[in-house]
């Protein structure tokens, strides 16, 4: 029975400034979960969560058990962002949020290309000549265009044909000829 007069307490006794910096961190945790960026929102949520608690626990009424009341509000706050956090997670999954700014379905950029990076798939199964050797990595002319290749025997000599066997983003992956 202690536990939830205490519970009744920790909110009853509460000041003005410990419940500015409980809102303000939740608030500030709940932009992070559903924007999340560089932190900044996350960083000052619990920091101001963090600060609720020290406070809570310094200003504090005679009938108030401190401990109990500090577990009691990090448990609240553990719940709160908890729950919000799973909300966001299921509504996610289920499509709640598709027509909102929070999730982004399609997009106009393939995922395996973007124009920052180079589209080296049409090389796979071409041929050329290897410029340097290949100690696994070097130069090769494909089409007529040099390029940065990878050997994946580890080791090809100066002037041998290959064949591109893989592209992984800018990684081209060759194989002697012969092999």
């Amino acid at each position: 029975m202690e536990f939830f007069h205490q519970y009744n307490l920790l909110f009853t006794n509460m000041e003005w400034y410990v419940i500015v910096c409980l809102i303000l961190g939740l608030v500030l945790l709940f932009i992070e979960i559903f924007q999340p960026g560089f932190g900044f929102f996350g960083i000052s949520g619990f920091i101001l969560l963090a600060l609720s608690l020290i406070l809570r626990a310094i200003f504090r009424q005679p009938e108030d058990n401190a401990l109990m009341q500090v577990f009691q509000l990090l448990l609240f706050e553990f719940l709160i962002v908890g729950a919000v956090f799973a909300f966001f997670l299921i509504a996610n999954k289920k499509k709640w949020l598709k027509r909102t700014l929070f999730t982004q379905e399609e997009t106009a950029v393939d995922p395996d290309y973007s124009d920052g990076t180079a589209n080296f798939k049409a090389l796979v199964g071409k041929t050329g000549v290897t410029l340097t050797d290949l100690r696994p990595a070097g130069k090769a002319v494909i089409d007529n265009v040099t390029y940065d290749v990878v050997a994946e025997n580890f080791f090809i000599d100066k002037n041998t044909e290959i064949t591109v066997k893989s592209v992984e983003g800018v990684k081209i992956s060759v194989q002697s000829k012969s092999e």
